[in-house]
């Protein structure tokens, strides 16, 4: 199991004390543990048990819910827009003794309305039942318009390719829908190539002028051929061609987190294999539906499609 530490640490990312601001253009968001999510002041017999969220989030954002016990627990569940998560429990030597944490990653979709919206972790300490709620705000937030021109046959489909793209995405559904009980993720991910932003994440795309779903990833720029690496340690559950995204692979991190790559020229992984943080699992190319080579990454958090980059290092 790993440590609390581990969530943000692996490559130099925020540490208890130190806490990281990661920047959206609503508002500004801090993945530190001990600095900026709220307290509950839920007490046991022998200490707190401590809930930590964000207080505001917005829509197409990633944020972390971290549950701190100081006595023995057996199980936690979180509970957050439909979802209801159960999280393997950690312990951690501290200066007082024993800790244990459980962690989720959570987002927010980009069809949220402003609201407030309720989360709930439900844990069993010591043998007695716990529940921690909270209310966290959403607030608007709009995103640019982004027009492209790609070949015709991505944009009036012929049936034969309609009807590929119905499997392929049955297929996408079942991978999205892995709620696996172990956690391989960990803060801050692993950014799969080095290249900037090319589209940035919740754009409203305009293909030859029609109208189609926001972008639900960002478009890292990357030369033809130029390795692509796992952004934390997981499972690949899907390695294959599909008519809109290309080459693709999709990894399961664990806790409903499923990392996708998409346009790729090769695929060097294959469906059930167990890969590691910054492991080579393909190459830049320019299958599918593009207008040149770069890498489509994307991140569902429980289903939910999130901007990946407040994660990365």
């Amino acid at each position: 199991m790993m440590s609390h530490d581990r969530l943000f640490s692996r490559s130099g990312g925020a540490r208890q004390g130190r806490p990281q601001a990661f920047f959206f253009s609503g508002g500004i968001v801090f993945l530190s543990v001990l600095a900026l999510f709220l307290l509950s002041g839920a007490r046991t017999a022998s200490g707190a048990v401590r809930l930590e969220a964000p207080e505001v989030v917005f829509p197409g954002q990633p944020f972390v819910v971290t549950l701190i016990a100081d006595e023995p627990v057996e199980k936690v569940t979180v509970q957050w827009n439909g979802e209801a998560i159960d999280l393997p429990v950690e312990v951690r030597q501290t200066g007082a003794g024993e800790a244990r944490y459980a962690a989720a990653l959570l987002g927010v979709g980009l069809s949220q309305k402003p609201g407030r919206v309720p989360l709930r972790v439900d844990a069993v300490v010591s043998g007695a039942a716990h529940s921690s709620r909270r209310e966290l705000k959403v607030r608007d937030k709009e995103y640019p318009v982004q027009r492209l021109t790609v070949k015709k046959r991505y944009v009036d489909v012929a049936k034969a390719d309609l009807d590929r793209h119905e499997k392929e995405r049955a297929r996408v559904k079942q991978a999205l829908a892995l709620r696996t009980g172990m956690r391989f993720w960990d803060l801050p991910l692993h950014r799969p190539v080095p290249g900037g932003v090319s589209s940035v994440f919740g754009l409203r795309r305009f293909f030859n002028d029609q109208p189609r779903k926001p972008h639900s990833g960002i478009d890292l720029r990357g030369a033809q051929g130029s390795p692509i690496q796992a952004c934390a340690e997981g499972v690949v559950v899907l390695a294959e061609n599909h008519f809109f995204a290309g080459n693709s692979v999709y990894i399961d991190h664990g806790e409903g987190v499923v990392s996708m790559y998409f346009h790729m020229s090769r695929l060097d992984v294959r469906a059930g294999e167990r890969v590691k943080k910054g492991q080579v699992i393909g190459a830049v190319g320019s299958t599918g539906r593009v207008t040149g080579p770069h890498l489509h990454f994307g991140l569902s958090l429980q289903g939910v499609f999130v901007d990946p980059m407040p994660l990365f290092e």
